[in-house]
């Protein structure tokens, strides 16, 4: 069942006030003057398996009028009007094309394409907006264009496709035909390595930022894998995390990072510096239960944030809260 009220969740201006003093330049924090507030809007979702439920949904992405569900135990991807109603949905066990065998994460690219990682087969399937199968690429293995434990895609402004894996501690870039390009990463904690790495996103400007989970931080490379900066330490402050999962970008390139071990979600300007969280532990609206996945569509400016709350078998959205004025969910039809 779906609810819509208006609850501001944010951090305090008191707390922004002394942490800033506190913190010795780890992190930056905006003013007073700079802060963002998000307010619930809506929620869908419950346990099971039917349409509109959820096993495990790892991740979320929205693009246009839809929102992009991949329901990880449930083997599928389930889609959905910006209002959580329920559209359709693709996918069954298995290892045939289409088929797919733990839904990981997806993404779809400007021209409404759907790449998923398709986790325990090793691959990534490519479908079109209606959900027919185009291509796929990858096997099990250590070799280029192979993958052990892939989590996570993302698509560049050229349609090239970056994809995380968590074991071999690695991005792979490919044409959107799976053509293997190139890669970087190793397991470690120096610039540059990584540690059972989760998410990736890319910014307008083809900047690539990954979710260093193993470290607790987030590392930002250019397209051809230079390792450009870096923010976040092991903790809950603002700032600080307890397992980065989820990535998204906005039109003003803003990351927003789900920080699944403290139930909240960190906004971030493309330099690192803070600019709110969203969130609590918790079962109500706008708490979570250890969030994974975090959606922006950043070819629209609407405002709305949403997020895989994982361990409470829902979607929740948020949108930016200016003085009272909320945007509307409404699809254009």
């Amino acid at each position: 069942m779906k609810e819509k009220s208006v609850l501001v969740v944010t951090v305090g201006l008191a707390s922004l006030s002394i942490i800033t003093i506190l913190l010795t330049g780890a992190i930056s924090v905006v003013t007073a003057q700079q802060q963002q507030q998000y307010e619930f809007v809506t929620k869908w979702g419950s346990e099971g398996s039917g349409p509109g439920q959820f096993n495990g949904q790892n991740d979320v992405d929205p693009f246009m009028n839809f929102v992009y569900v991949a329901d990880y135990d449930n083997n599928r991807i389930q889609v959905f009007d910006s209002n959580g109603t329920f559209v359709s949905s693709w996918g069954s066990e298995g290892d045939e094309d289409g088929q797919i065998n733990k839904a990981s994460a997806l993404t779809v690219d400007r021209n409404g394409n759907i790449y998923l990682v398709d986790q325990s087969n090793f691959r990534v399937q490519k479908f079109d907006h209606n959900g027919n199968f185009v291509t796929k690429w990858g096997t099990e293995g250590e070799a280029d264009g192979q993958f052990l434990h892939p989590h996570v895609a993302a698509v560049d402004s050229e349609g090239n496709v970056y994809v995380t894996d968590r074991d071999l501690a690695n991005v792979q870039k490919f044409t959107n035909n799976g053509e293997f390009l190139m890669k970087w990463g190793s397991e470690g904690e120096a610039d540059g390595q990584l540690s059972a790495v989760e998410s990736i996103v890319v910014d307008s400007n083809d900047n690539i930022y990954v979710a260093d989970f193993g470290n607790d931080r987030i590392q930002k490379f250019s397209k051809d894998g230079q390792f450009i900066t870096k923010w976040g330490t092991s903790g809950s402050e603002v700032g600080q995390f307890m397992g980065p999962a989820g990535l998204a970008v906005d039109s003003d390139d803003n990351i927003y990072v789900t920080d699944r071990g403290n139930d909240r979600i960190q906004i971030f300007t493309s330099d690192g510096t803070f600019i709110t969280a969203i969130g609590s532990p918790g079962s109500e609206d706008g708490q979570f239960n250890r969030p994974e996945g975090v959606g922006v569509d950043p070819y629209s400016n609407t405002g709305l944030v949403y997020v895989a709350d994982t361990g409470n078998s829902r979607i929740q959205v948020f949108n930016l809260y200016h003085s009272g004025q909320s945007t509307s969910i409404d699809p254009v039809r």
